[in-house]
């Protein structure tokens, strides 16, 4: 395989990742100043909206310093004219991870990692540079520095992802020459067990929203209807809420573990009650629940049910034959098969604390001026909740395999 050919490939890979993520906004927003505006503005200006919304999409905060007098016909106080825009539309974001993934995944990859990860997110830096400094001048700025390390991130996690999946993956033999067996083992099993136990509550997230939807659609096109956005605009929003929705199904996600989420400065959503007030004028919101459903408390079980099943799946992995059971005066304290399941819990909750943190800080700040400048999840709360409840049921569930396991050898 010629080097020179991968390079080419991946910096046209990225050439191609940011074309289509900048293209799949540009194109409803050119549609409006075509048919909407009757080519009377500049369209420079939707392609700097264009350009903006994606580094939104990769979690740049946006600065909005609005002129005073369409502050005034917005009816926005003194104090409401600047503002900024913080919560990312992952949408945009995800493409760009999964684009990493697919890159890493990529045989040229595993010949040449250290070449394809060069290229692909230093080409990444330079695009999103050339963005920055030849963006229009307009009542929008952001941190140059976010600007060129954010999209470059969710690149590099879709790259690194992509070098842990699979049974023969270079993460997983570099963990395991470089730790003691024990101890590379707990680690493993606890990295997995946290990371699908946030990958089985943000799936169900995502059923839910589905469910949300569909149940709530009269509402949705009520909101919708009352936009009066026209045939331009309404495509213009159809792809912002498909931008927006990974974010709600986050948001969901939350409301499962337990915190929930806010919609504005008193409005919170939460499985323990929720308050309401005006919400963003977005026809999705329109499936957020005014009032918890009567079953609130008894979603708090799944994240810990998740857990649960998945340290029936893990522990054996790390416990021995022996079991928990036996004379163990013989080996050392961290060696113990309780503390080795113990640590294999800490480590899937610290795991799944990270992400959940992660993701919340991502989907949580400012959305706009006055109220809503606190707007989604508490990323402490979610990684304490996150935490505690995997934690909780991996250790339960390793516990309960390895004492059946153990109970099934004696009973032969």
């Amino acid at each position: 395989m010629n080097a020179r050919i991968v390079s080419f490939a991946t910096v046209l890979d990225i050439v191609v990742l940011v074309g289509l993520g900048l293209g799949l906004i540009f194109a409803p927003l050119t549609l409006i100043w075509a048919f909407d505006d009757g080519f009377s503005t500049d369209l420079l200006m939707s392609w700097a909206a264009a350009v903006d919304i994606w580094f939104l999409g990769h979690g740049v905060p946006l600065s909005f310093t609005v002129p005073p007098d369409l502050a005034d016909a917005l009816s926005l106080g003194a104090l409401s004219r600047d503002f900024t825009v913080d919560v990312a539309l992952l949408g945009i974001g995800l493409l760009t991870l999964l684009w990493g993934f697919r890159m890493g995944r990529r045989e040229s990859t595993a010949v040449y990692p250290l070449l394809v990860w060069t290229l692909a997110v230093g080409t990444l830096v330079l695009l999103s540079l050339a963005l920055v400094v030849f963006m229009p001048q307009q009542v929008v700025s952001m941190p140059v520095i976010d600007a060129l390390v954010r999209p470059a991130l969710f690149l590099a996690s879709g790259l690194a992802v992509a070098a842990w999946v699979g049974p023969h993956s270079s993460g997983k033999s570099l963990l395991q020459s470089a730790l003691p067996g024990s101890l590379a083992d707990i680690l493993r099993a606890g990295f997995t067990a946290g990371s699908a136990a946030v990958a089985g509550v943000v799936s169900f997230a995502a059923l839910s929203v589905a469910v949300l939807l569909i149940v709530s659609f009269a509402t949705v096109i009520t909101i919708f209807e009352s936009l009066q956005p026209g045939v331009m605009g309404s495509i213009a929003l159809a792809v912002a809420q498909l931008a927006i929705l990974p974010t709600l199904i986050v948001w969901a996600a939350t409301w499962i573990v337990g915190p929930g989420f806010t919609l504005g400065t008193g409005a919170l959503v939460s499985p323990l009650g929720t308050n309401l007030q005006i919400v963003p004028a977005l026809p999705v919101l329109g499936i957020v629940p005014t009032d918890p459903p009567t079953f609130a408390f008894a979603v708090l079980a799944l994240p810990v049910l998740a857990a649960f099943i998945l340290g029936v799946a893990v522990g054996p992995r790390v416990v021995d034959r022996g079991g928990l059971a036996g004379n163990r005066a013989d080996i050392g304290f961290l060696s113990q098969p309780l503390v080795k399941l113990a640590a294999t819990a800490g480590v899937a909750g610290a795991v799944s604390a990270g992400f959940g943190g992660l993701l919340a800080s991502l989907t949580s700040g400012s959305l706009g001026p006055g109220r809503f400048q606190l707007v989604g999840p508490d990323p402490a709360a979610v990684m304490l909740w996150w935490g505690l409840e995997v934690a909780l049921g991996v250790l339960m569930g390793s516990i309960a395999a390895v004492q059946n396991r153990s109970g099934q050898r004696a009973g032969r």
